[in-house]
């Protein structure tokens, strides 16, 4: 039946129920007049899990009822999913102030800060979140997520620690973990922890990427190899993983199959800087210099930078100076006359 149908007919009882109320002179509720009963039914559809027409319906009830911090929250939400931040973020506040510390409305908020960039704001936005449910490990991931893009390391630091503290399974923690581990150059614990998290799920492709990475920036590239292998056993579209396993092989110095990893990288991602820069260092040390000059070539248009070393090193090998003439015979003495 549509809202249209359903107004008819709640318009219909409403007149009967009414004009019993009034023969009893009984006091008329919002609700059970005209106008109440047909908000209702647009609240219905503002607040509905899906569905066409909701930002409308819940701008007119906000409108109509601008206490209503349900509405002012689900609008907000929806504002925020269709990308009109600035409004949606707007219509969170508002329902924070009508309604304070509603973890949800927190979270949201968060989210869209974030996404508008506004990502000071979306931390606290995030911590006052977590005061409300301390138990929920992907708002912490999240929040940590978030203060290592703002280079807070020791913060994330704390964040993740806690996490796994109070969440010894969960392993996304770990993984989350053992990156920002390895970014602080503790190798060796950020291997602990992606162990601890390959561990715990086995199948994840990315946190076996990075155990391989890390194990292979350690100098232990057999256990590195075979993790890396795994991992593009488990998902042969990931052209990070690829990566990882061509730098592996490449500290190996297994050229030939440094090469096929760098390749299969670019076949999953054509436009790979690193790889195309990788794959050029490794086919000039094995003195293939035209192959290593094309890719070379393309990591730069990308952005990439070549060290100087790199550069020289090319020079060298690959374009080395003519050879000198040799010396001019010393002419001939004259005969004596």
């Amino acid at each position: 039946m549509s809202i249209e149908s359903l107004k008819n007919l709640v318009l219909v009882g409403l007149a009967l129920g009414l004009g019993l109320a009034a023969c009893a002179g009984a006091e008329v509720r919002e609700e059970d007049t005209v106008e109440g009963a047909v908000l209702g039914l647009v609240r219905q559809t503002c607040m509905a899990a899906e569905g066409d027409g909701r930002i409308a319906a819940c701008r007119r009830v906000v409108r109509a009822k601008p206490d209503d911090a349900e509405a002012e929250a689900q609008l907000g939400g929806l504002l925020v999913q269709a990308d009109q931040l600035a409004e949606g973020v707007a219509h969170l506040r508002k329902s924070l102030r009508l309604q304070p510390g509603v973890p949800g409305v927190l979270e949201a908020l968060a989210v869209a800060l974030d996404k508008r960039g506004d990502r000071e704001a979306a931390v606290q936005a995030y911590r006052d979140a977590l005061e409300k449910l301390p138990e929920r490990t992907d708002l912490r991931l999240a929040l940590a997520v978030l203060l290592r893009k703002l280079k807070l390391k020791d913060e994330a630091l704390a964040e993740l620690q806690a996490a796994v503290a109070r969440d010894p399974r969960s392993a996304a923690a770990w993984a989350q973990l053992s990156l920002t581990l390895a970014q602080a150059s503790r190798l060796p614990e950020a291997i602990e922890a992606g162990q601890k998290a390959v561990e715990l799920e086995p199948k994840d492709a990315n946190a076996r990427s990075n155990l391989g990475l890390f194990m292979s920036s350690a100098d232990r590239l057999p256990e590195a190899i075979e993790q890396l292998c795994v991992a593009v056993e488990l998902e042969p579209g990931n052209a990070t993983a690829h990566y990882n396993l061509g730098l592996a092989y490449t500290r190996a110095d297994d050229l030939e199959l440094a090469v096929r990893a760098y390749r299969k990288a670019l076949e999953v991602k054509e436009d790979f800087p690193q790889a195309h820069h990788n794959l050029a260092v490794v086919f000039m040390g094995m003195g293939i210099c035209q192959l290593s000059r094309g890719h070379f070539a393309r990591s730069h248009e990308l952005g990439v930078r070549s060290a100087q070393i790199v550069l020289d090193q090319f020079k060298k090998i690959c374009e080395p100076p003519p050879p000198e003439a040799p010396d001019a015979p010393a002419p001939a003495d004259k005969p004596a006359s």
